[in-house]
């Protein structure tokens, strides 16, 4: 997983000074694997939120800190999702920010912190397709046949696996990514991605027949 992320912190500036729920983040430079072995277990700093702040105004400073909080804990989750359509991390990167900076100007619009993670995530699958769509690289979504949903635990963080996924087609992709590895529900993905829950079905018994395949021929690597 590190390697995967390193780019987001491979920073020119340091870290931003603040203070956040879950303790002090200083204006130290980056140390290399250190830092990110630091993210890995005490979380990751707010790489967006001070330049939001500056710039925006939510109602209440609960709402501010409430939203520091989650988007604390699911900055990763939206990179990788925005990678899994993007497909590089500077891109990613970039529609993280951008996906943080306009969930944060329409907060009103987040009828409860309960839903937050699908609101979120939807805000980065759009903002990732805007800037597919403006280099050229949206695929078509078609609909195809209903399989029984299945949260199978083999679907987790491994080399292998991941590297399969990644040669994934954008529909597959981004579904398994979201139902496997940021464990949504079909009616969450659903809402996050526009789809019936019967093409979301199928898109996932698709893609873990893909998967199969792919897994099968040398461990999905070429």
């Amino acid at each position: 997983m590190i390697a995967i992320f390193k780019k987001v912190f491979l920073r020119r500036e340091p870290f931003p000074a603040h203070n956040n729920l879950s303790g002090v983040w200083t204006n130290k430079p980056y140390r290399g694997d250190k830092d990110l072995e630091r993210v890995e277990t005490e979380g990751v700093p707010h790489m967006f939120t001070n330049t939001i702040f500056n710039r925006s105004r939510v109602t209440t400073h609960e709402d501010k800190e409430r939203f520091c909080t989650y988007i604390h804990d699911y900055q990763l989750n939206m990179f990788r999702l925005a990678k899994s359509i993007v497909h590089n991390d500077t891109d990613a990167e970039d529609v993280t920010g951008e996906a943080i900076l306009k969930a944060y100007r329409n907060l009103s619009d987040l009828r409860s912190f309960a839903s937050f993670k699908p609101w979120i995530m939807k805000i980065v699958v759009n903002e990732a397709y805007s800037l597919a769509n403006r280099r050229k690289k949206v695929m078509y979504l078609e609909e195809l046949e209903v399989p029984e949903e299945s949260a199978e635990s083999v679907m987790r963080e491994s080399g292998e696996l991941w590297a399969a996924v990644e040669k994934l087609e954008d529909e597959f992709r981004t579904i398994t990514v979201l139902f496997y590895y940021e464990d949504m529900s079909i009616r969450d993905i659903g809402k996050t991605l526009g789809l019936p829950t019967g093409t979301v079905k199928s898109r996932l018994a698709r893609a873990r027949q893909k998967l199969k395949v792919l897994l099968v021929n040398e461990g999905g690597m070429e």
